[in-house]
């Protein structure tokens, strides 16, 4: 493990003054590639899927890669940037690495941009050449060549980013569908004009809106005649039945994070004990939606059968019981009793393409879409995506010392990042009063429509285009009267309560599992690239237990909201994903929140986070348990699991984009990227 533990990105993000020494070096990577096992031949063109590394393997894509731009451009008509565009000027200019591009918010001075773009650089400790005009596309621009300079003012103020303007959530629609993400975003002081450094690695999730569910010919017809296939972002589209595509990307990110991350040493480690070995999580994904597959259209096991036996269910052990925990699938107790990952992989390959048979065959009309196989496959891919982010929880628990940074990805600039975060203004208001109102809370999904009276299986029909797929506990929908209250515009911050554990609740609240202890006793905050000094992330969320978020509030006199007050102040503040919310990894880590500024209406985002409610995850009247993933809200009517809402940085766009989502963590389990909002009774 020595030879993964030298990696730059583990050294430098130790605390910010060592970034440089990283944008120093060129990108690193080893001699040995990747190795792939066998793609899904039928499901058409797609990368072939990772398989595990080895502890002396490191991916062909660099973890290491350098976030200083090789090129930079600037466009001088506002509004001509496209995907298109977009993805021949990265071909023609970034050879693996980043590019800068400036982009006017409104007509501007070409000269007056050129310095801003200057001044931009030198505050990320580089500079630029001479700018030529060019043409491509029959569109013009211009290009220069940034390097870095030891004589660039990087102490000079940096500008915050912005996150609800909408312009910036354009340009993030346009990198999206292109495959590419802003690792910095630098706006002029004046807002006309906005320099991003961008990358384009292994996995990009684009919004909803720009995600067409999947639909028969028949339907598919119908819905581009409705103008329902391609909605505004402002008029999210229902029925999300993913699509083969969609799959495809949740396989690149959970072979990314599985493969990409894990090292073969960490397979049969546990990272939380709570929790089984990472190897386990490895198996579950395609044995149960194989199980789902068999359930919903028939057929048996694919080989090996055995799998259905020991990968079916994981735990969710209470914490103060381990002993006491929901029915689950019984695993080896002996490493080598295990099945290996080559076999797994063979497993998963074969699972892949019966899925891609089964698009086939309602492409073709072999087999007709019902309701039960559309939830079905909207209940497997979201599955795939919830494990996506509970395996990251437990493998930033070993960032730094055997889990890897995500391969493909630029590491974060965090000095430059943080300089912009601690110029973010503060909240207009310490707080906002709500209510009283009215919600409505959840949709209209029951599982007990997808069959007739006889048994038999509804199919497909018009109302298919208006049909929002969900999880049990989000149906049906219900009217609920919200009192009035304040609410404060932004979770508590890392900062925040790091001077509540060392005060007031000394000896009250634990310190949370996000955080981690330096050698010199200095609290650092646990990101997938390793620890960053608390000065880094002193603004971010923090991520800790519900107990403890409960200790803080109510020193602050206030308490932590219920379900309905929490989902009318993200309906009336939160941006969300479609407006540039920091969600569907569009960083890897959180970020500030920014809600609370008058100039915005208050609405911005909360940096990346669930936040936690009061409301226990309970039964409601109308709720109908799900047959095909039998106990997955029931099972947690125990009184200790809280509704959680919201969205963290690592969850897909589908689910950070459904306002009826509800997940559901125990009160006293510290490890999920769960945070809270202090309330006030009025």
């Amino acid at each position: 493990m020595a030879a993964l533990l030298s990696l730059p990105p583990l050294d430098v993000l130790r605390a910010p003054s060592l970034e440089n020494a990283a944008s120093k070096g060129s990108s690193s990577s080893s001699s040995s590639s990747v190795r792939t096992g066998s793609s899904v031949s039928d499901a058409g063109s797609s990368p072939a899927p990772l398989t595990p590394l080895s502890d002396g393997d490191v991916p062909s894509m660099s973890l290491a890669v350098d976030w200083h731009p090789e090129a930079c451009l600037y466009l001088p008509v506002p509004g001509a940037l496209d995907a298109s565009l977009f993805r021949a000027l990265f071909d023609k200019y970034s050879q693996g690495s980043c590019l800068a591009l400036c982009l006017p918010l409104v007509p501007s001075s070409d000269e007056d941009s050129f310095s801003f773009v200057r001044e931009s650089f030198e505050t990320m400790g580089m500079t630029t050449g001479r700018w030529s005009r060019e043409d491509l596309n029959g569109v013009s621009y211009y290009a220069t060549v940034p390097f870095v300079s030891e004589d660039a003012d990087i102490d000079s103020k940096a500008a915050p980013p912005f996150f609800t303007e909408q312009a910036f959530s354009d340009h993030q629609h346009v990198f999206g569908l292109a495959g590419a993400r802003s690792v910095i975003s630098i706006p002029s002081t004046d807002n006309k004009r906005i320099l991003y450094v961008l990358e384009k690695p292994t996995v990009v999730f684009p919004t909803l809106s720009q995600t067409r569910g999947f639909l028969p010919p028949a339907l598919e017809a119908r819905a581009q005649s409705l103008v329902l296939q391609r909605p505004t972002p402002s008029f999210p589209p229902k029925a999300n039945i993913p699509n083969l595509e969609e799959w495809k990307k949740i396989w690149a990110a959970w072979d990314l994070v599985t493969l990409g991350m894990t090292p073969s040493s960490m397979l049969h480690q546990k990272p939380i004990d709570l929790r089984h070995k990472c190897l386990f999580y490895i198996g579950h994904i395609p044995t149960f939606l194989d199980m789902l597959l068999s359930k919903s259209i028939g057929g048996g096991a694919s080989e090996p059968q055995y799998f259905w036996k020991i990968f079916e269910r994981g735990i969710d052990p209470h914490v103060d019981d381990p002993d006491h925990c929901h029915n689950h699938s019984e695993v080896p107790e002996k490493d080598e009793d295990w099945p290996t990952i080559d076999l797994i992989m063979s497993f998963r390959d074969a699972v892949r393409a019966r899925l891609a048979k089964l698009y086939a065959e309602l492409e073709s009309g072999e087999r007709a879409l019902t309701r039960n196989i559309a939830r079905t496959l909207v209940m497997t891919i979201e599955h795939e995506a919830w494990h996506i982010e509970t395996l990251l929880y437990m493998l930033i628990q070993r960032a730094g010392t055997g889990t890897l940074p995500p391969p493909g990805f630029v590491t974060p600039p965090f000095a430059r990042l943080s300089q912009q975060w601690d110029v973010i203004p503060p909240p207009s208001t310490p707080s906002v009063q709500l209510g009283p109102a009215t919600i409505t809370l959840g949709h209209e999904d029951s599982e007990g429509d997808d069959f007739t009276a006889d048994g038999k299986a509804v199919e497909a029909d018009e109302s298919f285009l208006f049909q929002e797929w969900g999880w049990d506990n989000e149906s049906p929908a219900r009217t609920v009267e919200v009192g009035a209250f304040r609410a404060e515009w932004r979770p508590i911050s890392n900062s925040q309560f790091e001077a509540y554990w060392r005060g007031e609740g000394k000896d009250k609240v634990s310190m949370p599992k996000s955080w981690v202890l330096s050698e010199d006793g200095e609290v650092q905050v646990r990101t997938v690239y390793g620890p960053v000094a608390m000065e880094v992330a002193k603004h971010w969320p923090v991520m800790t237990a519900y107990d403890d978020l409960v200790q803080y509030a109510r020193w602050k006199g206030g308490r932590l909201p219920t379900e309905p007050e929490l989902r009318l102040f993200l309906d009336t503040y939160e941006v969300g994903h479609e407006n540039g919310a920091n969600v569907g990894f569009r960083n890897w880590h959180p970020v500030p929140a920014t809600t609370g500024l008058e100039q915005y209406g208050g609405r911005g985002s909360n940096g990346g986070v669930w936040e936690w409610t009061s409301t226990l995850f309970d039964n409601h009247d109308g709720l109908v348990p799900t047959n095909l993933f039998t106990g997955y809200s029931t099972d947690f009517f125990d009184t200790k699991h809280h509704v959680v809402l919201g969205a963290s940085y690592a969850t897909v766009p589908r689910l950070a984009s459904r306002r009826t989502v509800r997940n559901f963590w125990q009160h006293n389990y510290p490890y999920p990227w769960v945070g809270a909002r202090v309330v006030y009774d009025l």
